[in-house]
């Protein structure tokens, strides 16, 4: 496959997974961007994909939730009620606490309330994200009106 075509496809799979891999801590999401931008060759593009492999199988963190949780808001902050902003945060504050470990249950309710936002205020890049679309595998993406799952033989095509 050439450079420029496996390119395309690594950027769109960091763009549906840089969320998640943002909420596992913010060092890994640099760590992965950096990589993307830096990558010249089809080796260096395989490696970022074993980059973003990897950082999903790392367990979520509250500072990288929250960070997460900040950065997806901007989606919603122009068009949000002063009202849903309070209830997002006060969710995102009682769901991420110092002095208690952050729970599956903790991001589930988190999931479910961006779900009741992005049903009132649609976001199409949100929807692709891997942090809300929990249901397809991460190396699903839709190319040319397909959706495709990329695999690391596909790096040597």
């Amino acid at each position: 496959m050439p450079d420029k075509r496996i390119r395309t496809l690594t950027e769109k799979l960091w763009a549906k997974n840089k969320y998640t891999v943002m909420a596992k801590g913010y060092e890994h999401y640099k760590k992965v961007g950096e990589a993307l931008k830096n990558a010249q060759s089809h080796e260096e593009l395989v490696d970022v994909y074993d980059l973003i492999s990897e950082s999903l199988t790392l367990p979520y963190t509250k500072k990288g939730m929250r960070t997460t949780l900040q950065h997806m808001w901007g989606y919603f902050k122009k068009r949000a009620t002063s009202e849903e902003k309070e209830d997002f945060f006060t969710t995102l504050n009682q769901r991420i606490t110092p002095s208690s470990p952050l729970t599956d249950q903790d991001i589930e309710s988190i999931r479910s309330h961006l779900a009741v936002l992005l049903e009132k205020y649609p976001s199409d890049y949100l929807l692709q994200s891997s942090f809300v679309q929990t249901s397809r595998q991460w190396n699903e993406i839709y190319d040319q009106k397909q959706l495709k799952t990329i695999s690391r033989n596909n790096y040597s095509e």
